[in-house]
């Protein structure tokens, strides 16, 4: 069973794509705190905006197995997802099970976007075994740390007890947040729906919890 809103994911990829520096905000909540510079400032970043591909992917794996980076493996990971090429020329073939390998590094030393481009791969069974709950565990472990597609994506799962069990209060607490860091087009209307189901003690149980919310630290 796939999650309701797959559509979102594509919309996050603007979002959550290579050049991302970290995740908004919600209001109410407090910022999730970096343990290393803004991935901006990588020399592998720096030679992949740049078009020095091959470069790049050289450095962030260099950067990866000799010095732990965090943001090179989800660099590496993240090339493999979508392939790169030059003009018509192939640098780096996608391959998913490449990709969720690198992911899955980054996604343990505490990498936010690592953790969402994890779920999605476990939801769609891609380079891995498909997993609801494990894409469940992903999306959740990045929506602790404040990253939005992954509070909406967790959010669907707890409504409709996908991959996680069945928790309105949690689903309601994830769409309030997703809603707040600006994803009101997708957050608000399942509010306003899953809202006409709950009784009230339990939105405001809901709204208490996700105003409450501290992020985890994310990792880079």
């Amino acid at each position: 069973m796939r999650i309701r809103e797959t559509l979102f994911k594509a919309a996050a990829v603007a979002i959550l794509g290579v050049s991302l520096a970290g995740p908004a905000v919600a209001a109410n909540a407090t910022p999730p705190k970096k343990t290393a510079p803004d991935v901006d400032v990588d020399q592998g970043d720096r030679l992949f905006k740049q078009g020095h591909y091959e470069k790049a992917m050289a450095w962030w794996k260099d950067a990866a197995e000799k010095k732990g980076s965090v943001n090179a493996l989800y660099r590496v990971g993240a090339a493999y997802r979508d392939g790169v090429s030059r003009d018509k020329d192939v640098v780096v073939e996608r391959n998913f099970e490449e990709a969720a390998k690198w992911l899955t590094k980054a996604a343990e030393k505490g990498d936010e976007r690592a953790h969402f481009d994890l779920g999605s791969l476990y939801d769609d069974g891609l380079g891995v075994e498909k997993s609801l709950e494990q894409a469940a565990h992903w999306f959740l472990e990045g929506a602790e740390r404040g990253q939005v597609a992954c509070q909406y994506n967790i959010a669907v799962m707890y409504e409709d007890g996908v991959g996680i069990p069945k928790d309105p209060v949690a689903a309601y607490k994830w769409y309030y947040l997703a809603a707040q860091q600006g994803f009101v087009e997708f957050g608000g209307p399942a509010l306003e729906t899953l809202g006409r189901g709950m009784q009230p003690m339990q939105v405001r149980d809901a709204i208490r919890m996700a105003r409450e919310f501290e992020s985890k630290p994310i990792v880079r």
